[in-house]
């Protein structure tokens, strides 16, 4: 029998009190989709689960001075639907790629960020978001970007008595495109083999600014920095774009598993960013087409 003590956060203060003084030894529960299956398994056993879920702080979204705030506790098909969230397509997307409608319904931002999977969906989005999650602990407050955040697959910077409070980034702005693509073994309800995140802005015909993220192509979600720097200030061409699909496989890191084999993840990476490049090509080349789009 597995057994560990509860706690009930009624507020933010209760959970952090609470985390300072298990630290290492609790496991924070919102969703619980995937804590649930870790105690199951034995790969995790707590001595306390502090349940956040009710904790009104960690439940709140919103924009202020430009910037965008998604608390920890947010769930994904929240994400979709949040008026906060319009125009932010690539996050919408990742949140929309996640598991089932169940899953969705129930699991958290928090949670897919806490978890640093390398196929996480929500990592590619918010990497080219320039997103930052702010860290709480009774210490104080810090803020740490995703690049910095999560060093390998399960391995972050969350210190044993912090928790991940929100997500906060500020909108493209200008002319942009903003969108999310991941393959699977199917259609749905698949962990990506590999998944991407851009957003891009236009100037003159030539592209602005560029910024690309993948996901399960590396021991971590990485930002595409060489091929970012191919793209920017270029004018689109189909030349041009197949060359940042084969930068993005070089680029690629990944392992062979049950889902894909090495060489397969690579060669799909550079297909869907290219795919993606050539959508933010049409779109924001189009006379008088201005904002966001799905990929």
């Amino acid at each position: 029998m597995i057994e560990f003590e509860t706690v009930m956060a009624g507020s933010l203060e209760e959970c952090l009190e609470a985390l300072a003084k298990y630290g290492s030894d609790a496991a924070l529960l919102a969703g619980g989709t995937d804590l649930y299956v870790l105690i199951e398994t034995g790969m995790k056993l707590p001595k306390a689960v502090i349940h956040i879920g009710g904790v009104k702080e960690l439940r709140d979204s919103k924009v202020k001075s430009g910037s965008v705030s998604i608390g920890t506790a947010v769930t994904h098909s929240e994400i979709d639907r949040l008026d906060v969230t319009e125009g932010v397509e690539c996050l919408r997307a990742g949140a929309r790629a996640i598991g089932s409608p169940q899953i969705r319904n129930v699991g958290t931002a928090g949670g897919n960020i806490a978890n640093a999977s390398p196929a996480a969906d929500l990592y590619p989005p918010l990497m080219v978001l320039d997103a930052v999650l702010e860290l709480r602990s009774l210490r104080g407050t810090r803020e740490v970007g995703l690049e910095e955040f999560v060093a390998g697959p399960g391995i972050t910077s969350l210190r044993p008595d912090e928790l991940i409070t929100c997500a906060r980034f500020k909108r493209p702005e200008g002319r942009f495109y903003t969108g999310f693509a991941k393959i699977g073994l199917r259609d749905a309800l698949a962990i990506s083999v590999a998944n991407a995140a851009v957003t891009v802005t236009s100037r003159n015909g030539k592209f602005d600014q560029v910024k690309i993220a993948c996901g399960a192509v590396a021991p971590r979600p990485i930002r595409m920095k060489e091929v970012e720097a191919l793209l920017t200030g270029q004018e689109p061409s189909a030349e041009l774009i197949k060359q940042a699909g084969d930068m993005t496989s070089k680029q690629c890191d990944p392992i062979t598993d049950i889902r894909a084999s090495r060489d397969y993840r690579r060669q799909v990476a550079g297909v869907i960013v290219s795919r993606l490049i050539e959508n933010a090509s049409r779109e924001l080349m189009m006379d008088g087409k201005e904002g966001a789009t799905d990929a």
